[in-house]
């Protein structure tokens, strides 16, 4: 991560139907799950565990399959 002391993040965790995840309408009937307003990295990591989302497990967009 890039260190800003400035920085702040939103965070929204999002369900997606699975039929329609390699389409062009993947956000058809998407759920949005939670949300949260972190103002530093170590309160947006708080945050991910608490939802049970490692940060580890996150990838830069290039190299997932997420649509958006």
């Amino acid at each position: 991560m890039r260190n800003d002391a400035e920085r702040s993040f939103r965070l929204e965790h999002w369900e997606y139907d699975c039929d329609r995840i390699d389409g062009f309408d993947y956000d058809i009937g998407a759920v949005l799950i939670g949300s949260a307003d972190a103002t530093d990295e170590s309160e947006m990591i708080t945050v991910l565990h608490a939802w049970g989302a490692r940060p580890g497990l996150f990838v830069y967009p290039w190299e997932s399959a997420d649509p958006k």
